[in-house]
């Protein structure tokens, strides 16, 4: 998708191995959370985690709230979502992977503040930003996307396709020609586009 992006096989549904891992942690009936919040308003993606995680033993209210109040309490830390807490954030395809990782993972980020905070990945990502050799950058960039994935820091639960297509009345040889980047959630400009004669 955006440079550096690595590919990464779907983490497997498994609702026993699941079940024993909470055993193994000293839960063998299960867990009670205070909420999940998903990102507004993709609230019925929050009901069917509930429902997914209520297969396992993990047992949670959903919590909705407005767009402007999800961010401002984001901003405010951990002290803002008191209690146990599943946050179903989002980002959209912006930038690169490293947009995403500033703003959602680093120590003190605009939506990580005080949940999160690995300070060898903090290390790589400054290392990342120094750097102008290409090869190092990649090198950089796939270690830190292995190293939150690899021990669950952050979990990719969906993907949100965002899907547009070229009508047969569009002039056009090549999706480029309609949308200018591969992160181009809309085709523009619209000026610039030419349909064909009836």
């Amino acid at each position: 998708d955006v440079q550096y992006a690595i590919e990464w096989p779907e983490f497997p549904r498994n609702v026993e191995k699941a079940k024993q891992l909470l055993r193994e942690a000293g839960y063998p009936n299960g867990l009670d959370v205070d909420w999940v919040t998903p990102l507004p308003t993709f609230y019925s993606r929050g009901e069917r985690l509930i429902a997914q995680l209520r297969e396992v033993g993990i047992r949670g209210r959903l919590q909705t709230m407005e767009r402007g109040i999800f961010f401002q309490r984001l901003q405010g830390g951990l002290k803002e979502f008191p209690g146990t807490q599943i946050i179903l954030n989002g980002v959209r395809i912006a930038g690169s992977w490293s947009f995403w990782y500033e703003g959602y993972f680093k120590c003190g980020g605009f939506n990580s503040r005080d949940r999160i905070c690995v300070k060898d990945l903090d290390g790589k990502f400054d290392q990342y930003e120094r750097s102008i050799n290409p090869a190092e950058r990649k090198k950089l960039a796939e270690e830190i996307q292995r190293g939150i994935l690899e021990n669950y820091y952050l979990v990719p639960v969906f993907r949100h396709a965002f899907v547009n297509a070229i009508g047969p009345r569009i002039v056009a040889q090549k999706w480029q020609d309609v949308f200018p980047t591969i992160t181009t959630g809309y085709a523009y400009p619209w000026e610039d586009l030419k349909v064909k004669d009836q």
